[in-house]
């Protein structure tokens, strides 16, 4: 995915795995400056065919029990 994402401009993502808790998946960390950027390299990297070809080959390796699913944090530095 990290080459899909370098041949259109876009950040690469980090990989993680949970060391204890649930397991069989993987997190995919990417950064962004802010949604409205977010919004923009999701729909440019969703747009294009060889990149979400690349995506979908995902469930050659991962758990078929599992969908895949989106979350987006943000940093709370003012929280009591």
């Amino acid at each position: 995915m990290n080459a899909a994402s370098r041949k259109l401009g876009l950040p690469e993502a980090s990989a993680w795995s949970p060391v204890s808790g649930d397991f069989n998946y993987i997190i995919l960390e990417t950064e962004y400056a802010d949604l409205a950027t977010f919004d923009s390299m999701t729909d440019k990297f969703q747009n294009d065919p060889q990149a979400m070809a690349v995506f979908r080959r995902g469930t050659e390796w991962g758990s078929t029990s599992h969908w895949p699913k989106d979350e987006v944090l943000v940093s709370a530095p003012t929280i009591a």
